[in-house]
């Protein structure tokens, strides 16, 4: 009747409006029955439950475990959300007055709501049109949201959400005080890149505390917060400083900072010191991945014991080691440098030489890729499956500089790989053996294998341990042994070689180990003893096997880089082996102690004193004047070291163990695959490679007041006593006749004077036959 009488004009302005306030009440009443219900609906738990005061009281987020080096920096980070618990003591107030000023001002004033900001986005935002207006939603809000993510869709799935945060922002303002929403919120609020927290965020993105931010760098991090994927500084950079500028006009708006301030941080540029701790990157990645799987093992065991239920990724635990930080960067720095120059010298040795060579072999490994297995299952041929492996594709490799994008075949893409050099690099303290520096590898990214770790034929850097048993043995270090070829019957009458293919003359002790005399290596350890060698060996804490072979004594047995470095404590430390160690110290989140190392015993000595000073005289000479004087003549070290090469056939392995008084450093040079350098055999032994890679670690070690400290102490100076057994030349062409007099009363020879040449490669060439005139020969033959 009504809209009939509305259609024919028989309706009065008044009745018309009577008639749309009934129709707008019954809306409104209607609609507040619809939200009084979805609201009571929520509260009530009917769309899904809520969490309570109490169990809000209890929120724990996921918090990364940390790993911190010997003075407290922080090496890295295990966890499943980039996440660390900092105090609002610990967060610069840069930080929260960006944050009020751009995300909630009147935090302080509203219960979790502001409702004053809800009726500025209905009016201006919705019925406007206005989106620049801002949006209402607060910080107590946002943390709900955070905390719990929302998981209903569409519009009125948004709508039990929003009811669901305003409870929760509700119930959160009672159990918290403000100071303390404000932290946790700070605390879990995401940036991106799987990282939480302004702590993860200062460190991601400015390799900072939060304490140390400037008022530019935090107003970046909180212009972040509106998208982080689309205000990220790292991606984005343009985007993100045109944000950044916007929090800093908000910052003026409220007071926080004035005009002319304002001015001068809009116009600063945008600037990042982008330093991810990610699992594959920061420093130490190799030495972190074996810490995190002996962790994991220790915390079930733990757990098992003490009823608890302790998380490596989520627990915040605190984990302090050894490793000595500036150490580590500098010998990752140097392994950079090396291995740069080292790869060069090798890619032009193989592209002068071509890889026919060695076709067969890539052939082989080529057959055991999946690609080959999956081409070989489906049915084709060996032509055909070599046909379309030989057909180039676009292909990511490893550079030292930067990764390579290449256009190449699967065939050549398998000789890239087999050509290219690996490292490992170890130092640890000889007197209590802690780690100090490990790198595993190239690059964790590219290669997970730990070449620290691994094991491989040692070469003459075993032979240290042959010559100490020597002398413990009873004998001298001037008992002259023959350079001449040694055939051992019982072992397949095997012959050692010498690498420069010299057998004339003799050699003392301290010669023959100076420049690693292979066949008087084998002598030495005929005259001590396999068994005692290898005694010697396991006591000095090497637990990889050890053939009972001749060829022992020549390094055949395979050990790895970490065992063998720690071995030559034994010479460090006057006789006393030291088991490296790096974990010190385990804390859970409130810093209760889980785990403390135990203190650093002296133990049972493996060698006498007097037989530790003795070889530290020897690798000395190998230092001086042997195949490891590069650090000397290259480098110009002038400080204290002793130590030794090793070099296995082809070149496929190079090493140099040296040591400071404070500090025993391992490298390992070498190429993956043993078989392809023995097709191909490098183009350099361990003095080229190793030892060059050592010294310039050392160098900057040396060089650095924060870490010379590991250079700068002396070898004790040997006893009268000891230097006398050592007051012999380390090389004679031929043995002195004894006179009548010597053959009558006895004494020792005391062998003419010699000149020293320098060898070619691990060897001392013979020194030029001494000519001696005929009544020379007369009178030495008489007295």
């Amino acid at each position: 009747m009504f809209f009939s009488d509305l259609i024919n004009g028989k309706v009065s302005g008044r009745r018309i409006i009577k008639v749309i306030s009934v129709i707008l009440l019954l809306v409104i009443f209607s609609g507040g029955m619809v939200f009084g219900g979805l609201y009571f609906g929520v509260r009530w738990g009917v769309f899904g439950r809520l969490p309570s005061e109490s169990e809000l009281k209890a929120i724990e987020s996921h918090t990364s475990t940390e790993i911190y080096a010997f003075e407290g920096e922080l090496l890295g980070k295990y966890y499943i959300y980039d996440r660390t618990h900092v105090s609002l003591d610990e967060i610069s107030p840069f930080v929260t007055e960006a944050l009020l000023a751009t995300e909630d001002i009147r935090f302080y004033s509203h219960r979790g709501t502001d409702y004053r900001s809800m009726l500025r986005v209905l009016v201006k935002n919705i019925l406007l049109r206005q989106p620049e207006a801002g949006g209402g939603s607060t910080i107590t809000r946002q943390l709900v949201k955070n905390l719990f993510p929302r998981e209903n869709g569409g519009f009125i799935g948004l709508v039990i959400e929003k009811l669901k945060e305003g409870i929760i922002a509700g119930r959160l303002e009672k159990v918290y005080t403000k100071d303390e929403i404000l932290l946790l919120y700070l605390n879990t609020v995401p940036f991106g890149e799987n990282v939480y927290g302004i702590s993860a965020a200062s460190q991601r993105f400015f390799d900072k505390s939060p304490m140390e931010l400037s008022r530019q760098e935090a107003a970046t991090l909180v212009g972040m917060l509106k998208a982080t994927s689309s205000f990220n500084p790292r991606l984005h950079p343009e985007r993100a400083n045109s944000r950044r500028n916007t929090v800093i006009d908000q910052l003026r708006n409220y007071d926080f900072i004035g005009d002319d301030f304002a001015d001068s941080l809009r116009a600063l540029p945008l600037e990042l010191n982008y330093a991810p701790l990610t699992h594959l990157h920061g420093p130490a990645p190799y030495f972190r991945e074996m810490l995190r799987l002996e962790l994991r093992d220790w915390l079930e065991q733990y757990n098992e014991a003490n009823n608890t239920d302790y998380n490596l990724y989520k627990d915040g635990l605190k984990i302090y080691t050894t490793l000595d930080y500036q150490l580590q960067l500098k010998a990752e720095k140097a392994v950079a440098k090396q291995m740069t120059q080292l790869q060069n010298q090798v890619d032009i040795h193989y592209r002068t030489a071509g890889k026919s060579r060695v076709e067969a072999l890539l052939t082989n490994q080529l057959r055991r890729t999946k690609r080959y297995q999956a081409l070989k299952a489906s049915g084709k041929s060996g032509t055909e499956i070599m046909e379309i492996l030989s057909q180039t594709r676009e292909m990511t490799f490893f550079g030292w500089e930067q990764e390579k994008l290449m256009h190449i075949s699967p065939l050549d893409s398998v000789f890239l790989a087999q050509k290219l050099l690996h490292s490992g690099l170890v130092a640890l303290e000889p007197s209590t053996g802690h780690v100090k520096a490990w790198v595993g590898g190239n690059d964790f990214r590219f290669f997970q294998f730990d070449q620290v770790l691994s094991p491989r034929q040692a070469g003459s850097a075993f032979k240290p341990f042959v010559y100490a048993a020597a002398l413990e043995n009873g004998i001298e270090p001037c008992d002259y042994v023959s350079n001449e070829p040694v055939v051992f019957e019982d072992y397949g009458d095997w012959s050692p070689a010498n690498a420069n293919q010299h057998y004339e003359g003799y050699f003392s002790m301290q010669g023959a180990l100076a420049h690693s005399v292979n066949t008087v290596s084998a002598r030495y350890l005929s005259k001590a003893g396999i068994d005692t060698v290898i005694q010697l060996a396991r006591e000095a804490g090497i637990k990889g096997h050890l053939p009972a072979v001749p060829s022992l004594g020549l390094g055949t047995a395979e050990i790895s880089l970490l065992e063998l470095t720690a071995a030559y404590s034994i010479f460090a430390n006057e006789g006393q082996p030291a088991s490296p160690r790096w974990l010190m110290k385990i804390e859970d989140r409130e810093g209760n102690t889980l785990y403390r190392s135990p203190s650093h015993l002296p133990t049972q000595s493996v060698i006498k004193p007097e037989t530790a000073l003795l070889m530290n005289e020897m690798l000395k000479s190998a230092v001086d004047s042997g195949t490891a004087r590069t650090l000397r003549d290259r480098y110009g070290l002038s400080i204290d070291v002793a130590g030794k090469t090793g070099t296995t056939q082809y070149n496929s392995d190079g090493w140099f163990i040296g040591y400071t008084p404070d500090l025993i450093t391992g490298v390992w040079v070498g190429l993956e695959n043993p078989s392809f350098s023995r097709a191909y055999p490098l183009p350099f032994a361990a003095s080229g490679s190793a030892v060059p890679l050592w010294g310039e670690f050392m160098l900057e070690v040396s060089r650095d007041p924060q870490t010379r400290k590991y250079t700068s102490s002396s070898f004790s100076e040997l006893p009268p006593a000891l230097k006398e057994l050592m007051a012999c030349n380390m090389y004679l062409e031929e043995l002195p006749r004894r006179s009548w007099l010597q053959r009558i009363f006895g004494g020792r020879d005391e062998p003419p004077p010699h000149t020293r040449t320098q060898p070619e490669k691990e060897e001392e060439k013979p020194p030029r036959r001494e000519r001696r005139g005929f009544f020379r020969r007369i009178i030495d033959e008489i007295f």
